[in-house]
């Protein structure tokens, strides 16, 4: 199956200003010490420029071999953060894990760099929507796009209980009377507590959080998840 042109186009600009964003995200949270965490937002950045270059090759910034040894770095490295969550969840019964979906995220990379050397080497300019299909591993494909999708639904389904930037900055007494329901929702890493009756802060206490300050934007940032997520399924339902 061939890509519509205009839609890798489409796709690749949607990555571009993602990593932007991302990468702004960065510079706010060391010079205003703003909370995010850090190792999501670059590798969003790596994400968001390795994604254009496959969509649309002319974007191409990096070769393929270098992005397949990054990629493959990091999703050890979010696995690795994926078990701990776990653990410290089954420990504590309220910690929900995170970490797992960019570790399934970059080991989709990983596929889908290998996948084109092996499979368009001898057009290096044709890029994912000329490959038509040549996945060698189809149906691990399916089950990375299937995968990526359910966590696109699944972070769609938790936006509404994401706090507002405003409500994060307010004091205790303005955020007890924000509507924010009373759940764990993780951000970019970390876990935000929601507000309760109390009045209780939100507090980002994952392992890649940086600042002292309020929260940057968590809805932004769970939709740089969701575009991510979106754009690596179509990108892996173009080779089955």
């Amino acid at each position: 199956m061939a890509g519509q042109p205009w839609l890798a186009d489409t796709f690749a600009g949607v990555m571009l200003v993602t990593a932007a964003y991302c990468l702004a995200r960065l510079a706010i949270s060391w010079r205003q010490g703003r909370r995010t965490d850090r190792q999501v937002d670059a590798i969003h950045v790596l994400m968001g420029v390795a994604m254009a270059g496959m969509l649309v090759p002319r974007l191409r910034v990096f070769w393929a071999g270098g992005w397949e040894v990054i990629f493959g770095a990091a999703t050890l490295w979010f696995g690795w953060l994926a078990v701990r969550e776990y653990r410290r969840r089954t420990a504590l019964g309220r910690c929900r894990p995170h970490h797992a979906q960019h570790a399934l995220g970059c080991a989709a990379m990983v596929y889908m760099f290998a996948a084109v050397t092996t499979t368009v080497r001898a057009a290096s300019d044709a890029g994912l929507g000329g490959m038509g299909g040549g996945a060698r591993f189809p149906t691990l494909a399916l089950v990375l796009a299937v995968a990526l999708f359910g966590y696109v639904v699944w972070t769609a389904d938790r936006l509404p209980a994401l706090a507002r930037v405003s409500a994060l900055a307010a004091g205790p007494a303005a955020r007890a009377a924000a509507a924010v329901p009373a759940t764990a929702v993780p951000v970019d890493g970390a876990r935000l507590a929601a507000v309760g009756p109390a009045g209780d802060g939100p507090t980002p206490t994952g392992s890649g959080s940086a600042g002292s300050g309020p929260p940057l934007s968590p809805r932004l940032a769970a939709c740089c998840e969701i575009a991510m997520g979106v754009t690596m399924g179509y990108a892996l339902i173009l080779m089955l």
